[in-house]
């Protein structure tokens, strides 16, 4: 029996390969057709473009250090006297603030699309007391800017990726955690002081700054004995940046489900487009295409990632169906939503998402067989 891994994991480079090679050559084939299906199947395999953009002195260089994101660039700063902005047209868009946003700011994420963009709070540690407040803060600016947004503290983020807390360092620390003076936090001049041990304590902020600093502190004040591993795990997960890596992992399926479903539609234009007669088979081998494992599992997703009905697939943990249960009742109720009153771009989604579950729930009961 077909499972829902199986389903899920065609192979779309042999797939649509093959679909274009049969377009191209043999009888009842269309080379200018083959050749629009190739263009389209290079732009959907083409590398998603990732910006990182913000204004100076907002992070954005050290918050793409943190991400270390392969196909990430940093854009120039934001509103700079007598400079361009910048060009958002990313695949998806970071935008990088350490601060409340400006005009400026406003002006260029609501030209960002729908789908596309991500705020990050950056020096969320400067947001208050705790850092409740600084999800407080986060959560009220995603409402004004109708658009995810994470705090972080992408300075220490960024040295938990690159760094180690190395002998020296813990030793420093656990000295400072259980010694009897303990170091005010609030601010770094506080923490260095005036004692005998101002070269050390301001390595401590150059590698791990007051945050990071303050974090290990009292992790060692409640466990003395927490090796270096364990610092550095905690001052990662403190840094934030956990919950902004799973937002943009999930963000870059869902523009490749869109860029798959931009695909899809390209082939249905090309397949009306072609005429069939004199041992033209264009249009029949891109229907086929189109009704095949991999056009449905890619149109599945697609829908799942339209903005107008995707908040519908909120509850899913993934995609793919359990089982051939739970492929049916989501085909059931997908088809529910399609004979509901929505624009004709949502019912599209809607459909691809049921005729998706439909073939799903045929493969693994063994009914489509």
């Amino acid at each position: 029996m077909s499972t829902a891994t199986d389903f899920a994991h065609t192979r779309p480079a042999d797939q649509l390969d093959e679909l274009i090679s049969r377009l191209g050559t043999g009888r009842g084939g269309d080379r200018a057709i083959a050749a629009q299906v190739a263009a389209a199947a290079a732009r959907r395999r083409r590398q998603l473009h990732i910006q990182i953009t913000g204004r100076a002195l907002s992070g954005r260089t050290t918050v793409l250090d943190a991400l270390a994101l392969l196909s990430a660039q940093e854009t120039e700063p934001v509103d700079q006297p007598e400079q361009p902005d910048p060009v958002l047209d990313g695949d998806l868009v970071i935008y990088v603030l350490a601060g409340s946003p400006q005009a400026a700011d406003h002006r260029l994420l609501a030209a960002v699309p729908a789908g596309r963009g991500i705020v990050v709070l950056n020096k969320a540690d400067a947001v208050g007391a705790r850092w409740s407040e600084a999800v407080g803060a986060a959560q009220r600016l995603a409402q004004e800017l109708r658009m995810p947004v994470v705090p972080i503290v992408a300075s220490v983020a960024a040295r938990t990726r690159a760094g180690a807390v190395d002998a020296a360092d813990l030793s420093d620390l656990r000295r400072l955690a259980v010694g009897p003076d303990v170091p005010s936090v609030l601010a770094a001049d506080l923490f260095i002081g005036s004692g005998s041990d101002q070269d050390a304590r301001r390595r401590l902020i150059a590698h791990w700054d007051l945050y990071g600093v303050d974090c290990a502190l009292s992790a060692l004040r409640a466990d003395p004995d927490l090796p270096a591993s364990a610092i550095i795990q905690i001052l990662h997960s403190a840094s934030g940046i956990d919950p902004l890596h799973k937002l943009v992992h999930r963000r870059y399926e869902q523009v490749e489900a869109v860029r798959g479903g931009e695909l899809l539609d390209e082939l249905v234009r090309l397949a009306a487009r072609a005429v069939p007669g004199d041992g033209g088979r264009a249009r029949e081998l891109i229907q086929q295409y189109l009704a095949g494992d991999e056009a449905l599992w890619a149109g599945l997703c697609a829908g799942l990632a339209c903005p107008q009905v995707s908040h519908l697939a909120a509850g899913y943990p993934s995609p793919a169906p359990a089982d051939a249960d739970e492929a049916l009742s989501r085909a059931t109720r997908w088809r529910a939503v399609v004979s509901s009153d929505m624009p004709p771009a949502a019912r599209r989604a809607a459909l691809r998402v049921h005729n998706g579950y439909v073939r799903a729930w045929e493969r693994m009961s063994s009914a489509g067989l």
